[in-house]
């Protein structure tokens, strides 16, 4: 049995019956399990009955250290803490017999040694809860202990490698990629296949780069509209982040706000008036993206969590492109385009909400961009994964709508036979103002005919391309049409295919 320390924990002070966390949460933190929540997460469990072999004493200081940490620290940094310290315990205290009242340098010494250049930030980690409990005269380690951790250099978590290095798969989006999300997205919603207030979050993460905490605290309220003799007018007051000792929703800024981004987010306050009805919800105060739960967190009620909103925006995304998309490359690809573009680190910094400009150096440490050489070769080899053509292939004219309206006919009139053999047909019954024949191939109306002249117009949308390289221009010009190339790659592999199989 455990020798319980009665006249030391008499000398400590006694849990109290209630405990509020920093988000507003009360709690009783007197039983060995706590049930919280936060914006970051629904349902979040501490549970001090799983370091049976500390001493009772060890684990009151803990929770008391613990209630210190969730009154005055964000949940995140306290989270961190407790969970740190569980891993530890597990590695070095789970499998012994006997209980223990303190944590020795023997025990700092053996954790360490289980440690790899890229995961001694964790030591780290722990090397704060240690001494900050020993700051509040609640210290569970020895005295060797603690000077060993205040005297080591311990390495931090390595961060920017993936901005540095271009990750293809966790840094910033290439541009073909960024467009293929972009399109991929807007014909999804086009064809009702994403909710309205799921369309906007991902355009929020697209346009700002925001962390999904940020997106999670939005209230309707922030998005503000200015009616003057140009018509209406759009700014957004977003909700910062990591900002040292501040509550969420405890300083903004306020951001411009294109018009496209604006009336998208009154049709997304419309339908959440909507939904209220439905659902009988009366008063005011309301999130811009409205979870379906009501939450336990004050002045947040129905707002979902960050993590809800990462699992929304990576699941849509990564079911219409493929991609490894998760929010935090949204962020990384604005600030990546930002110092590509010449921006400096201070708009860089104002654009990312970096209260200076330390963390932004790693963006301007990143390798050059590089240029993709496209031919016929590559393109043909990269259409099936760039997915670019939107449109549907048609046999002949008249199976395609509007294949009565010779008005409804695509041509290129940089060909040589621009009038006799037309691209396709147009399906779009009004207006449109885009560049034809070049938008036409990534636009979801386009019908190319079967045997149109496809394969002349990717050759001569190649050259162009060689010809404005050759001419030393920015890649961000000769660049500008590569999804369409690859959209016309993908044209000639399905009328190909289409062709094959009728000889077959």
């Amino acid at each position: 049995m455990e020798m319980t320390l009665v006249g030391a924990l008499e000398s400590l002070p006694e849990l109290p019956p209630t405990a509020v966390t920093k988000d507003g949460v009360v709690f009783d933190p007197r039983p060995d399990v706590w049930l919280l929540a936060s914006l970051t997460k629904n349902r979040v469990v501490f549970e001090f009955d799983r370091l049976n072999n500390f001493s009772s004493e060890m684990r009151h200081k803990l929770k008391l250290a613990m209630i210190w940490k969730l009154e005055n620290s964000s949940f995140s940094h306290a989270r961190n803490q407790y969970e740190r310290l569980v891993a530890f315990f597990h590695t070095q205290f789970a499998k012994r017999n006997a209980y223990s009242d303190t944590i020795s340098l023997s025990d700092i010494l053996s954790y360490r040694g289980n440690l790899t250049t890229t995961t001694e930030w964790k030591l780290g980690v722990l090397r704060i809860l240690l001494t900050d409990m020993e700051s509040m005269g609640l210290g569970i380690a020895s005295a060797e202990a603690l000077d060993y951790l205040r005297d080591s250099t311990i390495r931090g978590n390595v961060k920017g490698t993936s901005i540095r290095t271009r990750d293809n798969h966790k840094g910033a989006f290439g541009d073909i990629e960024l467009l293929s999300i972009q399109s991929g997205l807007n014909d999804a919603y086009a064809k009702n296949l994403v909710r309205l207030d799921h369309f906007a979050m991902i355009w929020l993460f697209l346009g700002y780069g925001l962390r999904p905490i940020q997106v999670a605290a939005l209230k309707e309220s922030d998005l503000a509209i200015y009616e003057g003799d140009g018509g209406k007018f759009y700014a957004l007051r977003i909700p910062r982040a990591k900002q040292s000792g501040e509550k969420v929703r405890g300083s903004f800024k306020v951001r411009y706000c294109s018009k496209q981004i604006g009336q998208l987010l009154e049709e997304v306050l419309s339908y959440n008036r909507r939904l209220r009805e439905q659902s009988g919800l009366d008063g005011d105060d309301w999130p811009m993206f409205m979870s379906s739960e009501r939450g336990i967190l004050p002045g947040l009620r129905y707002h979902h969590t960050s993590s809800e909103i990462g699992t929304i925006v990576n699941d849509i995304t990564g079911a219409l492109t493929g991609l490894i998309a998760n929010t935090r490359r949204f962020r990384i690809t604005l600030g990546q385009r930002a110092v590509d573009d010449g921006k400096d680190k201070f708009i860089v910094a104002e654009m990312l909400d970096h209260s200076d400009t330390q963390n932004v150096k790693v963006y301007f440490e990143a390798s050059p961009a590089m240029v993709l050489r496209l031919d016929r070769h590559l393109a043909m080899e990269m259409a099936p994964l760039a997915q670019a053509f939107a449109g549907v292939v048609v046999n002949t004219e008249a199976e395609a709508l509007r294949g009565g309206e010779r008005s409804s006919r695509i041509y290129d009139r940089t060909l040589i036979d621009n009038v006799a053999d037309p691209l396709g047909t147009c399906g779009q019954m009004s207006f449109c103002g885009l560049s034809v024949p070049f938008a036409c191939y990534t636009c979801r109306h386009f019908q190319p005919w079967l045997d149109g002249p496809h394969e002349a117009f990717m050759a001569a949308l190649i050259a162009d391309r060689n010809r404005m390289k050759d001419d030393d221009l920015s890649p961000k010009i000769y660049a500008i049409r590569d999804r369409t190339i690859l959209a016309v790659a993908q044209v000639i592999q399905l009328c190909s295919a289409e062709l094959e199989a009728r000889k077959a």
